[in-house]
Formats: C-alpha cells, sequence, structure tokens
C-alpha cells in the first residue's frame, strides 16, 4: 500500500500541469514564484518563506519550501531578487533556485506604471525508489534512483496604478525533459495571468481582492480567487477559492516592524482527498531598508 501511494502521489503531481509548478494558497505573498517583475516592486528588501504541507495526514504527500529575497537598486529604476524551490511529492523530489531582474519604467499615463522582468537558473528532478518498502526491493528499477538537471528561463510583466495591477506571466518557458522514467513529465510551459484590485472602506479597513488564472497546454485552465480584508494595514483575514478544486482561508499580522506572519489553510472539494485533513501554509516575511518610490505601487505584497 505504501508503495502504490507513493507513486500514485508522484504520478499525479508530475502529469497535472498545477503540480509541475509548486502549488500556494498565499502566491502574493511571494509572488517572485510566478512572476519575475516583482522584484523590488515595493520599494524594500523583503526576504520571504513559506512552507505548504498538502494534504496532511496521507503519507508521501507534497511537502514544499519556498525562499525568496530580491530588493530595488539605481533609484528603484531596476529590481534583482533570488528565490529557492525545493518540492517533495512521495518518491520525487524537484528543486530549483533562480535569479530575477526587473525593470521599473518611469509613468506610463496618470500614474499607471509598467514593470517587467526576467528569471534564469536551473532546476533539477530526482526520482528516489528505494526509499519505499517495496515488495522486491531488489527490482533493477528501485534500484536506480535518477536525477536530472536542466536550464530555467522566466519574463513577467506587470501594469500597475495605486490601486489595481494586472500581471502575465511564465516562470519556465522552457519545455524539457526533466528525466523522468516516461515522457508524462516533461515540463510544460506554464502561463499566470493575476488581477488585483484595492477598495478602501474607510481609513482603518481596505478590501483587497486578487485572482490568478493558471494555464497550460492540454489541460484545463484553473482559476484561483482571494479576497481579504485589512485593518489599519496590520492584520488581515480572508477566503480564497480554487476553482473546482478546494476551499481555504487566510491570515497575516505585523506582529512588529517589518515582521509579517503568514498562515492559510484549505481543503480540497473535488473529492480526491476525503481523507486529508486539509493543506496547510506558514510563512515569514521581513522588510528592511524600505525606500522612496518613484512610483506607487499596489499595497498588496
Amino acid at each position: 500500500m505504501r508503495i502504490t501511494l507513493s507513486i500514485l502521489i508522484a504520478a499525479y503531481c508530475g502529469i497535472g500541469w498545477s503540480q509541475q509548478d509548486a502549488q500556494v494558497s498565499m502566491y502574493l505573498k511571494n509572488p517572485l514564484q510566478f512572476n519575475s517583475a516583482h522584484a523590488g516592486l515595493d520599494g524594500t528588501v523583503r526576504a520571504t518563506s513559506i512552507i505548504r504541507m498538502q494534504w496532511t495526514g496521507w503519507e508521501g504527500a507534497p511537502r514544499t519550501q519556498f525562499l525568496s529575497v530580491h530588493a530595488p537598486v539605481f533609484r528603484n529604476q531596476l529590481g534583482v531578487g533570488f528565490s529557492a524551490t525545493n518540492d517533495a511529492s512521495g518518491v520525487r523530489t524537484l528543486r530549483e533556485a533562480m535569479g530575477h531582474v526587473a525593470y521599473h519604467s518611469p509613468q506610463l499615463y496618470r500614474g499607471i506604471y509598467l514593470s517587467s522582468g526576467l528569471s534564469f537558473g536551473m532546476q533539477s528532478a530526482g526520482y528516489d525508489f528505494q526509499s519505499l518498502a517495496a515488495r522486491h526491493p531488489n527490482d533493477a528499477i528501485l534500484m536506480m534512483p535518477y536525477k536530472g538537471v536542466g536550464f530555467s528561463l522566466g519574463a513577467g510583466l506587470i501594469i500597475h496604478s495605486s490601486s489595481w495591477f494586472v500581471g502575465l506571466s511564465t516562470p519556465h518557458m522552457l519545455e524539457q525533459d526533466r528525466g523522468s522514467l516516461d515522457p508524462l513529465s516533461r515540463k510544460k510551459r506554464h502561463l499566470y495571468t493575476t488581477l488585483g484590485y484595492i477598495y478602501p472602506l474607510n481609513k482603518m479597513v481596505d478590501l483587497r481582492a486578487v485572482s490568478l488564472v493558471k494555464w497550460t497546454a492540454n489541460a484545463p485552465a484553473i482559476l484561483e480567487v482571494n479576497l481579504e480584508c485589512w485593518l489599519f494595514e496590520i492584520l488581515s483575514v480572508g477566503a480564497m477559492m480554487r476553482w473546482r478544486e478546494g476551499l481555504g482561508i487566510q491570515a497575516s499580522y505585523q506582529f512588529k516592524e517589518g515582521w509579517r506572519f503568514h498562515y492559510a489553510i484549505d481543503f480540497p472539494t473535488n473529492g480526491l482527498m476525503t481523507r486529508s485533513f486539509g493543506s496547510h501554509e506558514v510563512g515569514l516575511a521581513w522588510d528592511f531598508g524600505r525606500r522612496s518610490m518613484a512610483f506607487q505601487s499596489p499595497r498588496y505584497f
């Protein structure tokens, strides 16, 4: 049973496009993961770490760690950053290290700005069948762990004002064989579109709505919607919906100047994981060295 579950989870996460790029609910708490144009956009040096534990209660379920650091440079006209991802699902482990550079243009029209970015780095994929409790542990396939390494290139755009933004990105432009044991885990190109808007109810409370649509060839698009209520820019509570897949809640709290704690939990609604205790995310962000910006970035991040 153990080997079957691990192989099924690894296969589902490798074949399903939404899991080729590691899934996360708090995507705007770590936007560099999807769009390199975010590097330095908020005018501060920012370090973010997020841990996701998906489908808790299932052995071999996905476990993902994200880390990113980015900052504005050259009078805020450029942004640079670094991100790393470790994504383990069953017998499969994916790792990625990326550099990011972004250009933030002067005002285009009446408070509207354009940011563009590129990312570049390395990805690795590994399958460790020896970790399984197999009935025939000396099988030649199980004795042969596999590792593959490839180059990764991404690009992104963001059009934004002080109250809204629209983003378009492909974090992995290159379609390539990740070196798995079958052609189904060939890396597919993913396209992300984001849309966000802030509606201030009064001087104390803001409503923030954000949507994310994920596209890839030969697979249905996936829509995610987040709605948050922020109080004094310190505390937020919100709800999220992943169309036909899951529902969740999330919260953020600035417990110290420059420090924010994030938490999210979501539950599947498609019947796939009826015995799951949900998926949990915990994040920590640190802002330091805030600088005055040549433009007003949206207050989402």
